[in-house]
């Protein structure tokens, strides 16, 4: 008896250990970069437009643990799936696909024009 209890006493530690490793998004980041491409429906080039390459200066964003994001455009909320990140700001949802890895982070959206669909990927350090 002594043995099950000594187990799921090592079993709880383990868990709240799990737990309390924190995501690597969990930080401030810095945004270096944003590269915006246009495509046409079928996402071949589009020609019309040319694609650009922006470097970016002191600009960050702060992923909280707690859901909520700290940015230059303001505080808001975020949700976290498999390999999507979903923005609440000023009542304006965003939806990204991500990359992660502990020291960058690659997030990237599609918008639908009327013409060709932009491509936005955003770049942190």
């Amino acid at each position: 008896m002594k043995l099950y209890g000594y187990l799921m006493g090592l079993c709880t530690v383990l868990l709240l250990s799990f737990n309390m490793q924190q995501n690597p998004i969990h930080k401030k980041w810095k945004l270096v970069a944003e590269e915006r491409s246009y495509l046409n429906f079928d996402y071949t080039r589009y020609e019309g437009a040319r694609d650009r390459l922006d470097s970016i200066q002191n600009e960050t964003v702060q992923f909280l643990p707690d859901g909520t994001f700290k940015s230059g455009d303001g505080d808001g909320k975020y949700i976290l799936t498999k390999d999507s990140i979903r923005l609440h700001l000023g009542g304006k949802v965003r939806t990204f696909k991500y990359v992660l890895n502990p020291s960058k982070l690659v997030m990237e959206s599609d918008i639908r024009e009327s013409r060709f669909i932009v491509r936005s990927r955003l770049y942190l350090e």
